[in-house]
């Protein structure tokens, strides 16, 4: 469990990951140097966008959203976007709400998310080069449920063969997670829970 220095430490830090995560990927640094003064394609208050940002951002938002050509209409709509979304940031922020309790827990929550799902996927890339199902676990697993099966084995082999795996996955994924918290100091105090 978290102390209350630990949780405001991470708090402290998330928004700042956040702010420089913000600045940097939508805004960039908003300082330029003699070279760079030219280069500046947008500017929203003190908040500058370089050429190079702008093509990053169009880049990234047109791998969103595959169908978007880009166009003289569609840069200029994305530019309207990038206007908009700035200036409520900087008006969400003039007005303190990036410091408010419930912000920094989303941003928090987030963070945690995010940062568990890629520790999963990386496990779970480690841990699917274990695997080896053979082609009698196949054969057994069809036997035990070919009732659900309609077409012949050999047709639902590479079917089988991914329930098989992801189930051996899920189980040393599990057999990870115990280990972990095997090696760990937990301490759960259930009476001050139950307010014994």
């Amino acid at each position: 469990m978290r102390n209350h220095a630990g949780t405001w430490a991470l708090s402290v830090f998330t928004v700042l990951f956040f702010c420089f995560i913000l600045s940097s990927l939508f805004m960039g640094c908003g300082s330029t140097t003699g070279s760079e003064k030219n280069d500046i394609v947008l500017q929203i208050n003190n908040s500058k966008i370089s050429l190079a940002e702008f093509n990053e951002l169009i880049k990234a938002e047109s791998y969103a959203d595959p169908e978007m050509d880009l166009t003289t209409d569609t840069r200029d709509q994305f530019i309207n976007y990038l206007v908009r979304k700035e200036l409520l940031i900087q008006e969400a922020a003039k007005l303190k709400l990036d410091s408010k309790a419930e912000f920094v827990q989303t941003i928090e929550r987030y963070w945690e998310a995010t940062l568990i799902r890629n520790l999963l996927d990386l496990k779970c890339a480690e841990l699917k080069k274990e695997i080896l199902i053979t082609d009698g676990e196949i054969y057994a697993y069809y036997l035990k449920n070919k009732a659900h099966f309609i077409q012949s084995l050999e047709a639902e082999k590479e079917g089988i063969k991914c329930v098989l795996e992801s189930k051996e996955l899920e189980i040393k994924l599990e057999k990870w997670i115990k280990s972990l918290r095997d090696c760990a100091d937990v301490n759960v105090n259930k009476a001050l829970l139950s307010g014994k």
